[in-house]
C-alpha cells in the first residue's frame, strides 16, 4: 500500500536534481588531473621513483661536505669557450654554477630543465646578476658533437655569456662525472635515455656544494643568488 507520506518522498526525490553531485564531479577530476601531473613530473625526475631513497641524505651529506670534481676532458659547444677539463671550466670562473645535466634529443625531463633555465637565464639578466651566477648544461649522450650542442643551445636561446653547454668525449671519465653529482642514466628504447634530475650548484672553488630538487627551480637559483653575494 502506498501511503501520502511515502509518495510524497518519492515526487521530491524525482523533482530534485542531483546538484551536489554534478557539482562535486568536475572539482574531483581537476584535482585528480593536478595530482597526476604533479606525480608525472616527479615519476620523471627520479626515474619511477627509483633514485628517491637515498636522494635526502646525499644532497645533505654534500650541503655538509661540499664533494670536488672528478678530472675529465671536456668539450663545448661550437661558438662557446673551450674549456678543456671539468677543472677548468668551473675553477676558471669564479662565478656560481647551476648545473643540469641532459642530452639534446631528450624530449621529457630535459625540456623541462631547459624551459627552467631559460627562465633563470632571463631572472639573472633582469637582476644584473650575470656576473654572479650562470648556467651550465652537461650533456651524457657522446652522439652530441660541438655542432649538436650548438644547435640546442640556439634553440634554447642560450646566451653563451651566461648559459655554456658542454659534454665529455671519454666513457670512464663520463661515468666518473655521473658518479660524483649523483646521476643515474639507463639505456631507453629508441635510442633515448632514463635519467633523474635536480639543479647542482658548483662554488667558485668548483666544488659540489648543493643540491636542489628539480621541482624547486625557484629555490635553486635564489640559493645560487645567495651563495653568489658571499664576499669572494
Amino acid at each position: 500500500m502506498t501511503t501520502w507520506a511515502n509518495s510524497s518522498k518519492h515526487a521530491v526525490a524525482a523533482l530534485t536534481p542531483p546538484v551536489r553531485r554534478t557539482r562535486l564531479l568536475p572539482t574531483a577530476a581537476a584535482l585528480l588531473l593536478v595530482l597526476l601531473l604533479g606525480a608525472g613530473a616527479l615519476y620523471a625526475g627520479t626515474m619511477g621513483f627509483r633514485v628517491v631513497s637515498t636522494e635526502q641524505g646525499r644532497r645533505l651529506d654534500i650541503a655538509a661536505a661540499p664533494r670536488t670534481l672528478p678530472p675529465a676532458a671536456l668539450y663545448a659547444a661550437n661558438g662557446q669557450r673551450q674549456p678543456g677539463t671539468l677543472a677548468r671550466a668551473f675553477g676558471d670562473d669564479p662565478r656560481i654554477a647551476i648545473v643540469a645535466f641532459i642530452y639534446t634529443t631528450c624530449n621529457a625531463v630535459c625540456s623541462v630543465l631547459g624551459s627552467e633555465f631559460q627562465q633563470m637565464q632571463q631572472a639573472l639578466k633582469d637582476q644584473g646578476l650575470q656576473d654572479r651566477v650562470r648556467l651550465v648544461s652537461i650533456s651524457f649522450d657522446p652522439r652530441d658533437t660541438p655542432d649538436a650542442l650548438a644547435a640546442y643551445a640556439k634553440r634554447m636561446q642560450a646566451d653563451p655569456a651566461s648559459w655554456q653547454f658542454v659534454a665529455m668525449s671519454d666513457d670512464a671519465e663520463r661515468a666518473a662525472v655521473l658518479e660524483r653529482f649523483g646521476i643515474v642514466v639507463l639505456p631507453a628504447p629508441l635510442g633515448e635515455f632514463q635519467h633523474n634530475a635536480a639543479f647542482h650548484l658548483v662554488d667558485r672553488q668548483g666544488r659540489l656544494a648543493r643540491v636542489i630538487d628539480f621541482a624547486a627551480p625557484q629555490q635553486a637559483l635564489a640559493t645560487a643568488i645567495a651563495l653568489g653575494k658571499e664576499p669572494l
